[in-house]
């Protein structure tokens, strides 16, 4: 048989009763503390939560309040530049028409400005451009001096009937201060243009025209911008004189075109550049 519990045992379990009690006490007072603790810290949590919420919704409204100004602006700039972009397509329109327009008038405006200089020419066609006649020998009538001095120094037979000048006149002014000056030009015009012509032909024949001991020169007279045109082939025309080759003639012929006669064969040049290529070839051929 078993022995029999001893009376220290049972003290022993008697005693460890109240300790029980105790941890049990004190575990309930942490549990307490740890509950009372929990309680705040979620307080604390919603408290920031909540000052979050109200933060956020301020921020968020301010930022809602900027994005309608954005779009508000955003709207104004597009509308802006809608219309923006409207004036220009019609100025676009409007300078292509005006481009148009311009390059219109400007063909109408070459186009009577070279019948205008046609014109001019047309009415010069009986004029005569005469230089080197010395000054005061003219007496007081022009006209009548050279109808008596153009036969005696170009050939009474080259005029079967006498000569008819209509209008006479030096261009320029005259300066006495400057007797060293050459003489001025003198503008004739004939009465009839085969006068004109015939007095052209004959000063031509002649070559060199002698009066007074001076050299005179007679030319056609043309409208200043022909004239421009015409002094175009000047380095041209040079450049055939020096060749001095004995088939080759050159001259001008109505109303700026120059004309290169070489070994029969006629050459026509209304640029001086392609003249210039026809005297480089002719220097290269020879």
């Amino acid at each position: 048989m078993p022995p029999k519990p001893t009376k220290t045992t049972q003290k022993q379990v008697k005693s460890t009763v109240p300790g029980e009690a105790k941890a049990d006490a004190k575990s309930n007072e942490a549990n307490c503390e740890e509950e009372a603790s929990g309680v705040s810290q979620e307080s604390a949590i919603l408290e920031a939560i909540h000052s979050l919420k109200s933060d956020f919704a301020v921020r968020f409204d301010g930022l809602l309040q900027a994005i309608n100004g954005v779009q508000c602006d955003l709207k104004a700039l597009t509308t802006r530049v809608t219309e923006a972009e409207d004036r220009i397509s019609t100025q676009e329109d409007n300078v292509t028409e005006l481009q148009m327009q311009n390059a219109k008038l400007k063909t109408a405006i070459e186009s009577l400005s070279s019948k205008v200089d046609d014109l001019e020419n047309c009415s010069r066609r009986s004029n005569l451009r005469l230089v080197g006649l010395p000054e005061k020998i003219d007496g007081k009538d022009m006209c009548v001096f050279l109808e008596k001095l153009l036969p005696e120094i170009l050939g009474p037979e080259k005029f079967p009937s006498p000569l008819v000048i209509e209008r006479a006149h030096r261009i320029g002014r005259f300066s006495e201060d400057r007797s060293d000056s050459p003489p001025r030009a003198v503008i004739m015009k004939f009465l009839n243009y085969a006068d004109k012509v015939r007095t052209l032909k004959a000063a031509r024949a002649v070559g060199t025209v002698m009066f007074d001991k001076r050299k005179l020169m007679f030319f056609p007279d043309v409208s200043a911008e022909l004239h421009k045109k015409r002094k175009r082939f000047d380095a041209v025309k040079k450049d055939l004189r020096d060749l001095n080759f004995s088939e080759l003639r050159y001259g001008i012929l109505h109303p700026a075109t120059l004309c290169v006669t070489y070994k029969g064969k006629r050459h026509l040049f209304d640029n001086p550049s392609d003249a210039q290529r026809f005297l480089q070839d002719l220097k290269d051929n020879v």
